[in-house]
């Protein structure tokens, strides 16, 4: 009899094991479902690129070159030259038609490092053949225009104002005008600082 009940426990084990078996390949097939998916997505990164008086200015910093000061004719001093009294402009093209992004820019304008004219002043501005704006701090004056995207002008033309000031305001006198014109330089600085703009 003992050998029937080991035989019967066998059995027994056996079935339950099958039984087990079958219950997890059932489990496996039909009680769920697995996948699996994996993808990778490309952003497309806006465009920064300005261009100042036709130069890029993101690979190259410096448009000295493309500043070309325009002096008023006068009966009284040959053109081409400056001296006192003497008026004229610089003008300073931005092209922002490759910029996808809103932003800010300022413009500063300085006497240059090397000037010693120190009654060289800038008086004011024009944007676009616009009304001139008069500067309040006519020796260094900063503008600020902010940009948003799709404007319709992506290209600005601004025209600054310079004038040797020979008037009552004026810090040289008639030696430093002799001084400067035998040994003087008449230098202006133009920063241009653009700025993308946060959310």
């Amino acid at each position: 009899m003992n050998k029937i009940f080991k035989n019967r426990k066998f059995r027994l084990l056996l079935a339950c094991i099958s039984l087990l078996l079958l219950v997890d390949m059932i489990q496996d097939s039909y009680a769920k479902y697995t996948s699996s998916t994996e993808a990778e997505s490309n952003l497309t990164i806006a465009s920064w690129s300005f261009l100042v008086n036709n130069q890029d200015v993101i690979n190259n910093s410096n448009f000295s070159n493309t500043i070309i000061p325009v002096l008023d004719q006068n009966n009284n001093i040959m053109p081409g030259k400056i001296a006192p009294t003497s008026t004229g402009y610089i003008d300073v093209t931005i092209d922002s038609s490759n910029v996808e992004v809103a932003f800010t820019e300022q413009i500063s304008l300085t006497t240059g490092s090397s000037n010693t004219v120190d009654d060289l002043i800038f008086t004011g501005y024009k944007l676009n053949n616009g009304q001139t704006i008069i500067f309040d701090d006519n020796t260094n004056p900063t503008i600020t225009v902010n940009h948003n995207l799709n404007e319709i002008e992506t290209v600005n033309i601004y025209r600054f104002y310079i004038e040797w000031n020979d008037g009552i305001n004026s810090t040289m006198d008639n030696t430093d005008d002799v001084d400067a014109s035998i040994n003087g330089i008449a230098s202006i600085d133009v920063n241009i600082n653009f700025i993308q703009r946060a959310n």
